[in-house]
């Protein structure tokens, strides 16, 4: 895929730029040691879906490890909508990111002075694509929680990339990541959910990123917040994964075994979709930008 940042405008500590112009320093912590937070929000049609919580989950991410927001929650959410209009986006995948900063290598966070703060905004079509995925249960653990919790939303996703290169080696999709206890935690970058014996379940959020996505499905249907094991999504009446950049996708194939359809996946999409244009959850880009 083919991309061009010429077109787009991103924000950098307080200015600005031209996607193509935009930089942050070789010393910046967010780069040598994956020092930093991010949030990925998905705007449609024109309009931010559940920002202020996802700003909400940024916020706790970057005090979990030390870091303060340069910018109150309104503030941000003026400049990432000036973003988007500065760049013309009407669907769009948004990521505001902060980082540790500029400061002399070594792991010391107080060589940084201050944090950087960055906000893009891109066209980004469904992660997963549309159709059912197949997926592989990979042998990369989710270290959660005994490394960096799972509810920190940080900058280090090698443990991520290297299970999603083992899936894409063996013909898959995606991969599915277990916790240090073998249970199912998440794919490698979305939740997860599954029909068992007539009920929908989805893993804790012990090693799994507590989405925005999947607390949206947990809203619109009953769900057991439960331990699933790698088994039971082999012979599941239907599974599914969700994300802000995935959306809420369905799966056909789990390490070899076909996964059955039902009707809940389809009610859940459809509920999705009719959240995303909801009043009550979207904020209007253009209502916010004052220049």
């Amino acid at each position: 895929m083919s991309f061009d940042p010429s077109c787009l405008v991103v924000y950098v500590d307080g200015e600005y730029l031209d996607g193509a112009d935009a930089r942050v320093s070789v010393f910046d912590h967010g780069l040598l040691y994956g020092d930093g937070v991010f949030e990925g929000m998905r705007l449609f049609a024109g309009a931010l879906f559940r920002p202020r919580d996802h700003l909400a989950r940024l916020a706790r991410s970057a005090s979990a490890i030390g870091l303060e927001l340069p910018l109150g929650e309104d503030e941000l959410l003026d400049v990432i909508c000036e973003v988007v209009v500065r760049s013309g986006l009407e669907d769009a995948h948004v990521r505001p990111i902060l980082t540790r900063g500029v400061g002399l290598p070594g792991l010391d966070p107080a060589r940084c002075e201050r944090p950087t703060l960055v906000v893009a905004a891109y066209p980004f079509p469904p992660l997963l694509g549309t159709r059912p995925i197949r997926l592989l249960t990979s042998s990369i653990v989710r270290k959660a929680p005994r490394s960096a919790g799972a509810h920190v939303k940080s900058l280090n996703y090698l443990d991520a990339i290297l299970a999603k290169r083992q899936a894409v080696a063996a013909g898959m999709d995606d991969a599915i990541m277990l916790d240090h206890l073998g249970a199912v935690a998440e794919c490698s970058a979305a939740n997860v959910f599954a029909l068992i014996d007539g009920v929908l379940v989805t893993p804790t959020t012990r090693a799994a990123l507590p989405g925005i996505t999947r607390r949206t499905v947990m809203e619109l249907e009953p769900v057991e917040e439960r331990d699933v094991w790698p088994f039971e999504l082999h012979t599941a009446q239907a599974v599914f994964v969700t994300g802000s950049g995935a959306g809420i996708v369905p799966v056909a194939e789990v390490d070899g075994h076909r996964v059955g359809t039902d009707p809940v996946v389809e009610r859940v999409r459809e509920g999705y979709r009719e959240r995303t244009r909801d009043p009550g959850f979207v904020v209007p880009v253009r209502g916010r930008v004052r220049s």
